[in-house]
């Protein structure tokens, strides 16, 4: 509910705020062509990031087709949609895998490196567009991007030292270090660490970079099929920011919070609040048209699953012994 309110509350002040007569003259007089290119070229987005869950999972150990990939982002890309950001359709998607019969503890690695790997290829794309941001915006705006980069390096670099510890030597109590929750944990640590060596993560890495790049260019055509000459540089030095409001889980889909940051970040190249408005709703409504054919496949998942036993239990149940593994080595 709070979340749904968030949505509501930023999407009502844009509206109340917005010239719709405008915004409806900008759109009829949009070039067609460039429309439907920036349509196409945002559907890119989802074969990229099928195959950025198919490269994850490799690297966590399990296999999925390409075909069983697809049907899988194109489910939780549907559900996705009343959900909160990008998180609800990321469980979603972790939750038919191991449905599928994949064990729940490598689907669960895989789903926190999918979003690792989701956030770190926007912030490669924004350091990329960080000189121009820099022109563009105030001091602490650009100072902020680069702190959060530096951050998640820092962050990143740490879980991956972590790993190394043997779990008999942290310096925490022994009935935490030896429970089921702090093995299951430091196994998890020990396989983001393993992880970090297979190709496939860094295959992962660069299917996200081609979602968030299409993304972009698709920001990029929609803005100039209604006439405002955003370059590249401007789409690499805002784009990315709305990128990650839409993907935090504070509001429905990403709606608002998304057209809230592009707005603002489109201000910054002197672009009016209605102009950016709009680019942003051809990018929220070209997500919903692309995610509407998901909810066949999420149907059919439903049914392909519903009397499938799952990994680690023959009632399904979540307690079979490999249901949570903490030895990833396996």
């Amino acid at each position: 509910m709070v979340k749904l309110a968030v949505t509501v509350a930023v999407l009502g002040a844009l509206a109340a705020g917005a010239d719709w007569p405008g915004i409806a003259t900008r759109l009829s007089a949009a070039d067609p062509w460039l429309f439907a290119a920036g349509f196409v070229v945002k559907a890119l987005t989802l074969p990229f990031a099928s195959q950025r869950w198919r490269a994850v999972g490799r690297a966590a150990g399990f296999s999925l087709t390409r075909w069983t990939a697809f049907r899988l982002q194109m489910a939780s890309g549907f559900v996705g949609q009343i959900l909160p950001g990008s998180v609800g359709a990321d469980l979603l998607r972790g939750w038919f895998t191991w449905r599928l019969g994949h064990p729940a503890g490598p689907v669960m690695v895989a789903l926190l490196v999918d979003r690792l790997m989701a956030l770190l290829g926007v912030v490669l794309i924004g350091l990329v567009g960080l000189p121009h941001l820099a022109a563009v915006a105030p001091p602490a705006v650009a100072g902020t991007v680069l702190a959060g980069a530096l951050a998640l390096a820092v962050a990143m670099g740490l879980l991956l030292l972590a790993g190394r510890i043997p779990r008999d030597r942290l310096p925490i109590p022994k009935r935490l270090r030896d429970g089921a929750l702090g093995r299951t944990v430091w196994g998890a640590v020990a396989q983001l660490r393993a992880m970090a060596g297979n190709p496939a993560a860094w295959a992962a890495l660069g299917h996200s970079i081609g979602v968030h790049l299409a993304t972009i260019t698709a920001t990029i055509l929609f803005a100039r099929s209604i006439g405002l000459p955003l370059g590249w540089l401007d789409g690499l030095a805002i784009v990315p920011a709305a990128i990650v409001a839409a993907a935090l889980p504070v509001s429905l889909g990403g709606w608002g919070v998304r057209e809230g940051a592009m707005v603002a970040g489109f201000a910054l190249l002197g672009v009016d609040a209605d102009a950016a408005l709009l680019v942003s709703l051809l990018i929220g409504l070209s997500i919903a048209v692309l995610s509407l054919p998901g909810g066949l496949f999420w149907l059919l998942l439903r049914s392909e699953t519903a009397a499938k036993p799952v990994a680690g239990s023959s009632a399904g149940s979540l307690g079979g012994p490999d249901a949570f593994p903490t030895d990833f080595s396996r």
